[in-house]
């Protein structure tokens, strides 16, 4: 069933709680924008993304209840049982979501994601553990949620862009630390959450980036999120690359890394949330995907490059490799730095003859 929203009803979006997340979003929000508007309610950090843009929208930080009533319509693009039940409380007649774990009693207007019968995917490794929720692209989701609601997304590609100021104080603080204004780098996004088996091992970084100084003279800016600054000074220590700089006292805030990837000519990464920025703002992504099924962000990948090594416990979405041994995160120890360092470099458009 679906609700056509009357001209000026009151809309509020729960965006959702995960960086990659919400840029795969951005097309949903960037149409409501267009057609007047919405309350977004979401992280302070990760709203932030979009200052300057989504005008039309006013933001709100609060989870609750009483913060969340006057409202007509709820859209929600987070898939928790606490976002349906607050949405309800706050009696806002019209609410959409995903019918999932348990909440779809709580939604006016839901959509049951689809499921996935065994087997082994194609070029994948885990063999289907029963009826499974069946991964697909989360920017689709996002879009068929709003189609509840009566929104036609006509552009479906995430697109994002960084404020002239950023970019000239990002590029000031590459000069300080040694390149000239102008000169083409790549960005690695060594970072990842302490003890994460999501983000790719120092070690792997660090032979990687040596594997792309034998083939190109391109420098480097190494980042990394806020509380990931030990992983960037273990790659940092390792390296054999002679152009390499790190961008992480202080990190960049999630408008400067737009900024930077702007500026870059590729970025490589693990499948994280950064991964979204920079192809958001046209940037060419090289991808190390260890754990995580490359099937939920299967969209819009005229400029990434997927690097993995196939094992049979992969793709397991698993925080914590629960393995030992050779086993104990497989899934990025056997894969081939010059492979990476290859695709780098054919996104680049600098692979030697």
């Amino acid at each position: 069933m679906r609700a056509a929203l009357p001209h000026g009803a009151r809309l509020l979006v729960r965006v959702p709680n995960w960086l990659g997340d919400l840029v795969m979003a951005e097309p949903v929000l960037r149409c409501i924008d267009q057609n007047g508007g919405a309350t977004l309610v979401g992280s302070p950090r990760l709203l932030a993304l979009f200052d300057g843009a989504l005008e039309n929208c006013t933001r709100l930080y609060a989870d609750e209840p009483r913060a969340w009533r006057g409202h007509d319509a709820a859209l929600l693009l987070t898939g928790s049982f606490r976002s349906a039940w607050l949405a309800a409380r706050a009696r806002i007649p019209v609410r959409a979501g995903l019918s999932r774990d348990g909440r779809g009693w709580l939604l006016t207007h839901a959509m049951a994601p689809a499921r996935e019968r065994g087997g082994v995917p194609l070029g994948l490794g885990v063999h289907g553990r029963g009826r499974r929720w069946l991964p697909r692209p989360f920017g689709s989701v996002c879009v068929e949620l709003a189609a509840l609601l009566g929104l036609t997304v006509a552009d479906r590609k995430p697109r994002l862009s960084a404020a002239w100021a950023t970019r000239e104080r990002v590029r000031a603080r590459l000069e300080s630390l040694g390149m000239e204004r102008g000169e083409p780098f790549i960005v690695a996004n060594v970072g990842s959450r302490p003890g994460s088996a999501k983000g790719a091992p120092a070690e792997l970084w660090s032979a990687m980036l040596a594997a792309f100084a034998l083939r190109s003279a391109l420098p480097v800016a190494l980042v990394c999120g806020p509380g990931e600054e030990d992983v960037l000074a273990q790659v940092l220590a390792a390296q054999t690359h002679p152009r390499c700089v790190a961008l992480s006292s202080p990190v960049l805030d999630l408008g400067e890394l737009a900024a930077l990837f702007a500026e870059a000519r590729l970025l490589v990464s693990a499948d994280n949330g950064p991964r979204h920025i920079a192809a958001a703002v046209g940037t060419p992504v090289a991808v190390v995907c260890g754990p995580t099924d490359p099937r939920h962000t299967a969209d819009h990948l005229n400029c990434t490059r997927f690097v993995r090594a196939t094992q049979a416990c992969s793709p397991c979405h698993r925080e914590i490799c629960p393995l030992s041994g050779a086993a104990h995160l497989a899934c990025f120890t056997r894969i081939d730095p010059m492979e990476v360092a290859r695709a780098a470099l054919e996104l680049t458009h600098d692979v030697p003859r």
